[in-house]
């Protein structure tokens, strides 16, 4: 295959290493992600866990992506250096990455590009919708760690894009809040693929669920996730729900308050551009749910962690 150059993306999150390799026009050549390990029981890493594991693992992960036919056409290597692009932005896991794709660059003689994740999040979605030539857009960040909504201008500024939060949760995550409740009703951890699994199946039978937990109440743009996780893990400890019941109502507690922060966040901006990223996004159930009840909404191939979004956002800082 004939290949004008590429770029290699290297990501290290809280839960997933991961390289990537794409090319001038924006095509994955490599995609290899390896998900950190938690043990039966616990609800998350501790930063030391996760970056010996990041050491671990980059090793075999950049071996699967980097080989005598991908290697001579890199032109450069971007790398995430934290969570935000901001100053103040920092956690120890990326460090893993930044010291694995200083070593790679140098021993290639291309340049390093330093950006972070969360930018890498917008473009790895953002690049594969409707929208990849729009310059302003209304991104959801929903992960593990993060459910923000934030508002994207100057997409393709040689500097990088410029990212207001103008939205999302005051406390915890939704990623934290479906972990926190699945860890209780017996889910591996992380939960939300084997909830979402169980909510689709469940569906396939018609049945519908009972309405027991209150709406997500919004204050402006924003809310707060105590709230429901107190009621939730209050009917678990009363055992007065089944697991599927109370699975899908979670999620549909989910959909119906980010149906209606869509909604206020339209109408407050004026931006109808809306694109999903983030773990929790890939959940299919979720996407149904809020595909069926309101119109311009994108989601991505992409939305859980990757080093896609990072290699595309090296190629456009190269070409573009």
């Amino acid at each position: 295959m004939i290949r004008e150059g590429t770029v290699l993306g290297i990501d290290t999150s809280n839960y997933t290493t991961s390289a990537a390799i794409v090319d001038k026009n924006g095509n994955v050549f490599r995609d290899c992600r390896q998900q950190l390990a938690v043990r039966e029981g616990r609800r998350g890493l501790r930063q030391s866990e996760a970056l010996f594991q990041h050491v671990d693992n980059l090793p075999d992960v950049i071996h699967n992506v980097l080989d005598d036919d991908t290697r001579r056409d890199i032109r450069a290597v971007a790398v995430s250096t934290k969570p935000r692009p901001r100053e103040d932005s920092y956690m120890p896991v990326f460090k893993a990455g930044i010291t694995e794709a200083a070593a790679v660059s140098d021993a290639l003689g291309v340049p390093l590009i330093k950006l972070s994740h969360q930018e890498g999040h917008i473009a790895a979605v953002k690049e594969f919708t409707p929208y990849s030539e729009e310059n302003e857009i209304l991104f959801y960040h929903i992960s593990g760690g993060t459910t923000e909504l934030l508002k994207v201008t100057d997409y393709f500024g040689k500097k990088g894009m410029n990212i207001e939060i103008i939205g999302g949760t005051k406390d915890i995550s939704f990623g934290q809040l479906i972990d926190r409740i699945g860890v209780a009703l017996g889910c591996g951890f992380p939960s939300g693929k084997e909830m979402d699994d169980s909510v689709l199946r469940f569906c396939e039978l018609g049945e519908q669920p009972s309405h027991v937990l209150t709406p997500i109440p919004l204050d402006g743009l924003f809310f707060n996730l105590s709230g429901i996780e107190s009621q939730t893990m209050r009917l678990i400890k009363e055992d007065e729900m089944s697991f599927i019941d109370l699975s899908i109502e979670l999620f549909d507690k989910i959909a119906e308050c980010l149906l209606h922060l869509t909604a206020e966040a339209v109408s407050a901006t004026g931006i109808d551009r809306v694109v999903f990223g983030g773990g929790v996004s890939s959940s299919r159930y979720l996407r149904g749910a809020l595909k069926a009840n309101m119109t311009g909404l994108a989601f991505g191939d992409y939305s859980a962690d990757n080093a896609v979004g990072t290699a595309l956002l090296g190629r456009n800082r190269l070409w573009r």
